[in-house]
């Protein structure tokens, strides 16, 4: 039986979609779990980095029950801007209008052309 690879997040990729690439990233369920959250997203970077191609993905992010306070806000920020020359497109789910109001501050600030390509949905 053929195996799906699988990115460090848990997510089957790559996953081919309108001539580009979907990759959902599963950043959601770690509550207030900095640490293994920080792991995941460092993987994830490294995974995503090595990939082939540039601004060819359409990543999908899910948050949900993972708290965003202001260092975890800052943390994924940074590693989008990390990842950025891979995306096309970036979706956040899962995360409240509180979040999602905080999330679009920093990244306006901090890398405003991710800032222009991003959606948010609340679920």
């Amino acid at each position: 039986m053929l195996e799906l690879p699988k990115s460090p997040s848990g997510s089957l990729c790559p996953y081919y979609y309108l001539g580009g690439e979907l990759h959902p990233l599963k950043y959601g369920n770690y509550g207030t779990n900095r640490k293994r959250l920080q792991a995941v997203l460092n993987a994830e970077q490294e995974f995503i980095l090595a990939s082939t191609g540039t601004r060819n993905r359409r990543i999908w992010v899910d948050l949900y029950q993972t708290d965003l306070d202001d260092a975890t806000i800052a943390m994924l920020v940074d590693h989008l801007d990390a990842i950025r020359p891979k995306i096309l497109k970036l979706c956040l789910v899962g995360c409240s209008f509180r979040a999602r109001r905080r999330v679009r501050a920093v990244m306006r600030r901090r890398t405003p052309e991710l800032h222009s390509a991003t959606r948010y949905f609340s679920d």
